[in-house]
């Protein structure tokens, strides 16, 4: 269809709705853009939290657990304390004797993989952490944690992300501290009662984890997010005061259009056509107003069909008075 055979009201809604799909387009992107920011944030959060974590396990070598420990996890190493005694901070009073309790070493490692669960449990949310040089299977890497691994290998840098399916993967690289060589560094320099205790856990594979040095990458802090779907986040943004916006702006750009261009062009459209015809007693509502005055295209057109009327008045005056 031609545009010569459309109407000016019909434009302007097909120019209002070209509009309202471009500037949909656009909040799409940016909400894209800020939904995927989000999500990283949410992963580096995570991650920092973790490395913090494991940072201040490994200061004081590792974290004990009284009386119990997860199967499946397991432990590294046991204690065994035949008289309990419970004391105060500071203080020698004995508060309570606790008889005999067993308490259990969990490596970073261990202590990682036990708060992983729990958050899996409580919020959905999967953390993990592997290495391409791993010693149990579970801290083996998927695909896209293989990937993850190679990737920040190879270009030197300290997080990689993407979507795997419909879950939003982070991966944080793990740099081997000199807190870390006590049970990652050089055979002849992990403590013997450690090393004993690797050996009985993980049999040889206790091989795969040592002889490292500061700086070397051990692995990485890999996070899975289950997020929802940018549609329901759009809508879940949607609400009376949006919808209500959008009208108003609707209802604002079609007043404006009918009574400053549509309603204004129409007049002069029937103007023109009465001049045409011989009626020049037609009142165009500009009449004193000069043009070099006046800003709005539309007015100025009215004042040159007024003036092109008045010519054509004053011409035909002239040419009944020669007759």
């Amino acid at each position: 269809m031609k545009t010569k055979q459309l109407s000016i009201t019909h434009k302007i809604l097909i120019v209002f709705f070209i509009l309202v799909a471009l500037s949909t387009l656009s909040f799409f992107h940016l909400l894209n853009k800020t939904y995927k920011v989000s999500l990283i944030n949410q992963g580096r959060s995570l991650a920092q939290e973790i490395i913090i974590f494991r940072k201040w396990a490994a200061s004081f070598g590792g974290v004990w657990t009284k009386d119990k420990y997860t199967e499946g996890i397991g432990y590294l190493m046991s204690l065994d304390a035949p008289y309990g005694e419970l004391k105060a901070y500071k203080s020698d009073e004995v508060l309570k004797r606790v008889g005999e309790t067993h308490f259990f070493l969990h490596n970073p490692a261990l202590a990682t993989r036990e708060l992983s669960q729990l958050s899996n449990i409580e919020y959905g949310w999967s953390f993990r952490v592997v290495s391409d040089r791993y010693m149990a299977p579970e801290d083996k890497p998927d695909t896209w944690e293989t990937k993850a691994i190679k990737t920040i290998e190879k270009k030197g840098v300290t997080e990689y992300w993407g979507w795997d399916g419909k879950t939003f993967r982070y991966a944080k690289a793990i740099y081997v501290k000199q807190s870390c060589l006590k049970c990652h560094g050089p055979e002849n320099q992990i403590p013997e009662e450690i090393l004993k205790a690797l050996k009985a856990k993980y049999g040889d594979n206790y091989k795969r984890a040592i002889n490292y040095k500061v700086g070397d990458l051990r692995g990485i802090i890999s996070v899975s997010i289950l997020p929802p779907s940018i549609i329901s986040t759009a809508l879940s943004l949607v609400d009376i005061v949006n919808i209500g916006a959008f009208i108003i702006a609707f209802l604002v750009f079609w007043l404006f259009a009918k009574y400053e261009i549509i309603i204004p062009i129409e007049k002069l459209t029937k103007a023109a056509h009465d001049i045409s015809l011989g009626k020049l007693d037609i009142d165009l509502g500009v009449r004193g107003l000069k043009e070099e005055e006046v800003k709005d295209e539309i007015t100025k057109l009215a004042i040159a069909i007024d003036r092109l009327r008045a010519s054509v008045q004053i011409a035909i005056e002239r040419l009944r008075k020669k007759k």
